[in-house]
């Protein structure tokens, strides 16, 4: 179990690293966007290993030097992070997002869902389509913690997303011809498939669109040769009992802290 834990802690870092500048630091990696200051995923730190006053003392202050062009200060942690580092987070006035439950698919998958057609999202009027869904599932708030996000953090969402390239695939679900959700699948260079970034509009929920996504997705990434499927839930969604029901089971927590420092 350790070990799966690890090789999906190192696909959510080499995920959220694709199109951005990543930097090796002192107890800890930096990745930075200036191009992109506001999203959070591309700009922060993560795999810390800071355990002593001063060895955390040099991860802030290369967040300092590294992150100087956005106000955020953000650091990715999930179960390999030491605990007196969260603790000197939390004593720093960093705040916890809504806890990621990470997820692994232990044997077939029990229900394969509705019948829906999958489109890649490619030309730019497919990433149009998504632009809108995009809106709609911040505006939702259950992923970004209810914050108030304006036109312009969607837009650079949507530009974080795509300079993730081909490594990182995302498809719309048609459902009797209408777009209803969307979705995004990913192999790791370590064979960790994941499936990420799941959202269903309200009118299409309970009719098996989400969980026809995964399924497909979960094909896609064992016909790749995957050897391990995970998907992050949140905590405080449902959508963890329905990811249950398919197979999948938790094998650890990852968390975002954050901290504004213009104030």
């Amino acid at each position: 179990m350790i070990e799966t834990a690890r090789m999906i802690a190192d696909a959510y870092r080499w995920q959220r690293r694709l199109g951005h500048t990543s930097v090796p630091a002192p107890f800890c990696h930096i990745v930075a966007n200036p191009a992109l200051p506001d999203v959070w995923d591309a700009n922060h730190a993560d795999a810390v290993s800071a355990q002593t006053e001063a060895e955390i003392d040099s991860v802030l202050a290369a967040m300092e030097d590294h992150l100087a062009h956005t106000r955020w200060r953000v650091a990715h942690t999930d179960g390999f992070t030491p605990d007196v580092f969260l603790a000197r987070l939390a004593h720093e006035d960093y705040q916890e997002r809504p806890v990621t439950i990470q997820m692994a698919l232990r044997g077939p998958l029990t229900d394969r869902g509705a019948v829906i057609d999958l489109r890649p999202v490619s030309s730019d009027a497919d990433w149009g389509e998504l632009h809108k869904l995009v809106a709609l599932d911040f505006a939702e708030g259950r992923k970004t913690g209810d914050l108030d996000l304006s036109s312009d953090f969607v837009a650079s969402a949507i530009a974080a997303h795509r300079s993730k390239g081909s490594a990182f695939s995302f498809h719309m679900a048609i459902l009797d011809g209408d777009v209803v959700a969307y979705g995004a699948h990913a192999l790791a260079p370590n064979g960790v498939g994941m499936i990420e970034d799941l959202f269903t509009l309200p009118s299409a929920r309970r009719k098996g669109v989400a969980t026809s996504m995964i399924a497909a997705f979960a094909d896609r990434l064992h016909d790749s040769g995957s050897h391990t499927i995970f998907l992050g839930a949140l905590a405080s969604e449902a959508p963890k009992r329905l990811y249950g029901r398919l197979g999948f089971r938790p094998v650890g927590l990852a968390r975002t802290w954050v901290k504004d420092a213009s104030k």
